[in-house]
């Protein structure tokens, strides 16, 4: 009874993705309100959005840099000395028991838009509360580059959060017709975190493979409202 109760559920969600594909069409390729991630996010100055998942069995790996040791590069400087980098203990499949995201409207502009400023908080077991910040540009429309490359694309059904300096990033992608989003990361990069308000030694979180996705649900304000009292520290 459970399995074909799943298996209606995700019928209908398939056929309500469907049916806004078919009514992009009709309207001559503008996405429907019920795929756009817009909607869920701050539209303007001291606005904010907050979302927040808990979760059974979600795991990434951690990389703790507070003591790292070193090995060898493979190649010599001039003298003759080998070059060394630094390895941090690893912590394999950790449990990822919570995710809570907050997004910032910021009026600053460049090459993009506008920007966020992401809050991102994770419960992680045996580790403890693990915080991050950075940036989520939006770009309203595809951006030509002026020196022949790629353009970049219009912000639509999601958007690409990153920390500066080899900080890593996310993605964070409209859920269709839910008001929901999912979070990923790159298992090259992951997300460079801070343990707790008062720093605590710097950890790298990292999913083993790629297509590992974490679920958010938008929420009030005040679930988010830590993350702020973190960043006002």
């Amino acid at each position: 009874m459970r399995k074909r109760s799943i298996a209606v559920k995700v019928g209908v969600l398939l056929g309500a993705i469907a049916l806004s594909y078919a009514v992009w069409t009709l309207r001559g390729g503008r996405l429907p309100e019920a795929l756009l991630i817009a909607p869920m996010l701050p539209q303007g100055v001291g606005q904010s959005a907050c979302f927040t998942g808990g979760f059974a069995g979600q795991v990434m790996d951690v990389e703790d840099w507070s003591k790292p040791h070193y090995e060898p590069t493979g190649s010599r400087s001039p003298d003759g000395d080998p070059y060394m980098r630094p390895v941090p203990a690893v912590q394999k499949d950790v449990p990822v028991r919570a995710f809570t995201l907050q997004l910032a409207y910021d009026s600053r502009m460049a090459h993009y838009d506008w920007i966020y400023n992401f809050r991102l908080a994770a419960e992680v077991k045996g580790v403890g509360t693990l915080l991050a910040a950075g940036e989520c540009p939006w770009y309203a429309d595809e951006k030509k580059d002026k020196d022949g490359g790629e353009a970049t694309a219009a912000n639509t059904t999601g958007l690409f959060c990153y920390i500066y300096c080899d900080g890593g990033g996310f993605s964070l992608d409209r859920v269709p017709v839910a008001s929901a989003a999912l979070v990923s990361f790159d298992p090259r990069f992951g997300l460079r975190m801070k343990k707790g308000c008062g720093g605590g030694g710097s950890y790298r979180i990292r999913p083993a493979t790629s297509g590992i996705t974490f679920r958010l649900q938008t929420a009030a304000a005040e679930a988010c409202r830590s993350l702020e009292e973190w960043a006002e520290r």
